[in-house]
């Protein structure tokens, strides 16, 4: 009996036994009896077909990040701190400081409502305690000290004394713009009135910002920051038609980083609607496009003007010459631009004063001035001006200097042409007569003076040597216009020798003299 039958024959009692045993693990039993036949089973080649392999494990997607939430511009708060330093030589106790600070709060947050999001404090140390320290502080000091902080508005109010009077004085620091304003000021003998006053002082001081957010040739689009949170106190609204935006540029760097501040010059826009936090309004620049098109990494921002002054003075200097002042130059004031169909005949006319300065009083009935610096008859600058938001701003207009200089030197050609013409008339005239008389010798001898006179090659070369360097100094300056005034003064003057000056009349003068003297 061969080995594989007795293996059989062993596991067929194995499990007899199994059954027949009382209080045995059956199913250990059966499974140890099953082992050979599984072993005989392995021992047998595989089948022709492999087993089918399992699934790639699948990896875990990371969960996406978040993405930013973009509040729309107004709907932003402002984040505002206010603080609030007393002169130690004022005599006012520290209990009446923390009472007016707690008074401060309370009159802010009701007037500005949630449109604020407002810290008010007394001032912490290193803030100015006197207007004479707060006259002090520079905007470079504040972007230093303000930089690392989350405040966008900061309002610096400092308490001293005036003589008798308590004297209430502030500066507003704005993030975006990184500028600072005048100082405001008020002044009171009843201490009671300090917190009411010193929240005026608040609101006066506060430039409420706006986005430009479209622009079409001179109409501009804008939103005004939070301005969908109305204030409670209606007289805080922050625009009203008619009032005017000074407007800059925020360069940002890849993260939003600030890079570059550039302010938009002689550029301004007229508030004409208001809707809540929408505003449209009109362009008024020196400039035919100030604004280019928006992009992602630069802000396009402006804030409201809030006049100061009584009066700007306004100096005119050459481009790129502050020590040299344009004196004498004829300035035109205007109320309003003009056009074709709206001709402006009521306007002051100026004249610089030795320094190149004018004075532009401030007018709440006509706050814009649209000013033309003229050399001559040729205007040299124009700008639109709000007297009163600086005390003095100057304007560089093109150095007309080139320009003078040809326009002097064409009169003087043309004055010699005229003498030229006049003297070869004149010397013609006394050949025809001496050709009457027959007097030969002194006709050829008039005729020699007439060939000795300049001719109108010797006149274009002054021209072209009066003009070429003119020329080259303007487009070195990249003055266009100024380059082709000269151009066309320099056109006019050779036009006018051309017409005189032509070669063709001395030579029908001599043919004239021949045809007489073969005649007789």
């Amino acid at each position: 009996m061969n080995s594989s039958a007795v293996r059989g024959r062993l596991s067929a009692f194995l499990a007899c036994a199994a059954l027949l045993a009382p209080g045995l693990d059956h199913s250990a039993l059966a499974q140890d009896a099953a082992t050979p036949t599984a072993t005989a089973t392995a021992s047998s080649p595989p089948p022709s077909s492999p087993p089918p392999s399992s699934p790639p494990a699948v990896l875990p997607k990371k969960p996406a990040a978040p993405k930013p939430v973009i509040i729309p511009y107004d709907q932003q708060h402002y984040q505002v701190s206010i603080a609030l330093g007393v002169d130690p030589e004022a005599g006012v106790p520290d209990r009446d400081v923390r009472r007016m600070v707690d008074q401060l709060r309370n009159l802010v947050d009701s007037r500005i409502g949630v449109w604020w999001r407002s810290d008010v404090r007394q001032a912490p140390a290193g803030d100015p305690l006197s207007r004479a320290m707060l006259a002090t502080r520079t905007a470079e000091s504040w972007n230093v000290a303000l930089e690392p902080t989350a405040i966008e508005k900061k309002f610096a109010l400092t308490l001293d004394r005036d003589g008798t009077a308590f004297r209430l004085s502030g500066v507003e620091w704005d993030r975006a713009s990184q500028s600072v304003t005048m100082i405001q000021q008020r002044t009171t003998y009843d201490r009671r009135l300090l917190p009411a006053l010193a929240a005026d002082v608040v609101f006066e001081l506060f430039r409420p910002l706006v986005s430009i957010e479209k622009v079409v040739d001179n109409r501009v689009e804008l939103r005004i920051r939070g301005g969908e949170y109305l204030p409670p106190d209606v007289s805080l609204t922050p625009y009203a038609v008619g009032d005017h935006v000074t407007t800059f540029l925020r360069h940002l760097g890849k993260n939003r980083e600030l890079k570059r501040l550039q302010v938009v010059p002689w550029t301004m826009v007229r508030v004409e609607m208001i809707e809540r936090g929408y505003i449209e309004g009109t362009i008024l620049s020196t400039f035919k496009a100030p604004f280019a098109g928006k992009s992602r990494r630069v802000e396009m921002l402006g804030l409201k003007i809030q006049p100061t002054f009584t009066e700007t003075k306004l100096r005119v200097i050459p481009r790129g010459k502050p020590q040299a002042p344009m004196a004498g130059y004829r300035v035109e004031v205007l109320d309003r631009l003009e056009t074709k169909d709206d001709k402006v005949t009521d306007r002051l006319t100026l004249r610089t004063d030795r320094n190149g300065l004018i004075v532009l009083p401030a007018d709440p009935a006509q706050p814009i001035r649209y000013v033309t610096v003229y050399s001559g008859t040729a205007p040299l600058a124009f700008a639109p001006i709000y007297p009163g938001q600086v005390s003095q701003l100057v304007l560089e207009a093109p150095d007309d200097a080139p320009r003078l200089n040809v326009e002097a030197e064409t009169e003087l050609l043309e004055s010699e042409l005229v003498d030229l013409v006049a003297r070869r008339e004149v010397i013609m005239a006394r050949a025809r007569g001496a050709c009457k008389k027959a007097n030969w010798d002194l006709v050829k001898d008039l005729e020699k003076q007439v060939d000795g006179l300049p001719t109108l090659v010797q006149f274009l070369a002054r021209i072209e040597a009066l003009k070429n360097p003119a020329v080259i100094v303007a487009q070195k300056n990249k003055d266009r216009a100024q380059e082709s005034r000269i151009i066309r003064m320099c056109k006019a003057i050779t036009d006018l020798a051309t017409q005189h000056l032509d070669p063709l009349k001395i030579k029908e003068f001599h043919t004239e003299m021949d045809d007489e003297q073969k005649a007789k």
